[in-house]
């Protein structure tokens, strides 16, 4: 029997082939699907997370970081078991939507470096395009006098602008990749860049622009970059985010909507020349100097655009330390999804209003148990000693900041994201054999397919 010609000893495939395009394609398709859900919907996940289960079980043998998985499919069966004990079924709870992050995962570790870029750069083009459809919203709710905080598709202004910051270090690591390499894509995601940070400005989140921040300063501290590298960078991120907040003022506090269409079409050209905007900064001290200090000293613009900030960063604090209050109240498997809320209505402490507590340990701890808490603990550790690029460990700095303060963690485009655009460190990876590869994919498409028929009924 003739062997294929791609098969013999010594012959590869075309370099221009990707093996697993398909998986590619899968995994950018669910995270569209998923920046449309926000926090979840029980049918529309289920049935995404039952196709991409399909998907896996048509696969074979893979090497994946076993201390990443492992914690994460343990933390879903806890979750399972802490949402049954209360609902009596496995549809309500954090489970039924969560149990996607694993599933993600594995399928990802499919993935080689190529296949890899591809979906990273799917994925930041599609942020990009959610943060120009969001200037338009802007703009056109400028017209109808209905302009406020902008929530894209997220639904929520916090977890958009968190989604923002992922994209913008996304673009930051494909552009890395990028150095000396396709002056055309490479000015479509400058380009990108710029409209991504001028959006994120509309949301006012201060979490987000906080979580950024640190990112910033761990991607310069991970590159062991220059403090003149630093400067420029932030120089870049300010001019940016200066563009988005005119706009916002423009249209929110004054009678003039038109003025959003002069600012869309600046940031729109300043997009355009975003890679040649960036060479000129890099040429000249002083001007990046003077868009800093216009940025430190402009700093009190979002105090007054968002006059209870300082309020609400102090309810969250009162929020965590009531949160800490029940943490051994069931340790094991917590009070229950959903159920903080309930005991927080009938403490003696301020009624908070809102589902999660505004810090994601304290949160697992409380609804899930301590043994959820440590698995998140594991797999955050496990992330922090991979080798990855500058961008993406700012990226993963950033998530880690903003889930102490807010609840990014929950929405569900959040993880899977921050999955598609990490790297793989091969030298911590385990061969899993197909056998148990099929197990997993299995028993998981068992619990997406009974969730959709109780979905159903």
């Amino acid at each position: 029997m003739k062997k294929n010609k791609f098969f013999h000893k010594g012959i590869k495939a075309p370099q221009g082939d990707f093996k697993n395009f398909h998986i590619v394609m899968m995994l950018f398709l669910a995270f569209f699907i998923f920046t449309f859900v926000g926090a979840g919907s029980f049918i529309i996940v289920s049935l995404v997370g039952l196709l991409l289960c399909i998907v896996g079980l048509l696969q074979t043998s893979v090497k994946v970081d076993l201390w990443v998985l492992l914690p994460l499919i343990f933390y879903n069966i806890i979750s399972f078991l802490s949402g049954y004990r209360v609902f009596g079924n496995t549809l309500e709870g954090l489970a039924s939507t969560q149990s996607v992050f694993p599933i993600v995962y594995l399928l990802a570790a499919y993935l080689d470096g190529r296949e890899r870029m591809l979906l990273k750069r799917l994925c930041a083009i599609w942020v990009g395009v959610m943060a120009a459809i969001g200037l338009g919203q802007f703009t056109l709710a400028a017209f109808s006098g209905t302009a406020s905080r902008l929530s894209g598709f997220m639904g929520n202004p916090n977890a958009m602008g968190m989604m923002l910051v992922l994209g913008w270090f996304a673009l930051q690591s494909c552009l890395f990749e990028l150095e000396g390499k396709n002056p055309l894509l490479k000015r479509l995601f400058h380009g990108v860049e710029l409209i991504t940070l001028a959006a994120l400005a509309l949301t006012l989140s201060i979490g987000a622009f906080g979580a950024l921040g640190v990112g910033v300063i761990a991607m310069h501290i991970h590159g062991k970059e220059r403090v003149s590298a630093l400067i420029c960078r932030g120089s870049e991120i300010i001019f940016a985010g200066g563009c988005g907040i005119l706009l916002y003022v423009a249209g929110d506090y004054t009678d003039w909507p038109w003025l959003c269409l002069i600012i869309c079409g600046y940031i729109l050209i300043s997009a355009w020349y975003g890679e040649m905007f960036k060479g000129y900064l890099a040429k000249r001290k002083w001007l990046r100097g003077l868009i800093c200090l216009a940025g430190v000293c402009g700093a009190g613009i979002l105090v007054f655009l968002r006059p209870n900030a300082a309020a609400t960063f102090l309810e969250r604090l009162a929020m965590i330390k009531n949160g800490l209050g029940y943490i051994c109240e069931s340790p094991f498997l917590g009070v229950g999804p959903y159920q903080w809320r309930w005991l927080n209505m009938l403490d003696t402490d301020p009624y908070f209003n809102t589902w999660h507590i505004h810090n994601v340990f304290v949160h697992v701890g409380v609804e899930l148990g301590l043994p959820a808490l440590a698995m998140l603990i594991v797999a955050m550790v496990r992330h922090l000693c991979k080798k990855e690029d500058k961008a993406q460990r700012g990226a993963f700095f950033a998530v880690l900041a903003h889930n102490l303060m807010d609840t990014s963690f929950f929405y569900i485009a959040t993880v899977p994201f921050m999955i598609m655009i990490s790297a793989q460190d091969e030298g911590k990876t385990r061969l899993l054999g197909g056998a148990v590869v099929k197990c997993i994919f299995s028993v998981f498409s068992v619990l997406f397919a009974w969730n959709t028929l109780q979905c159903l009924q």
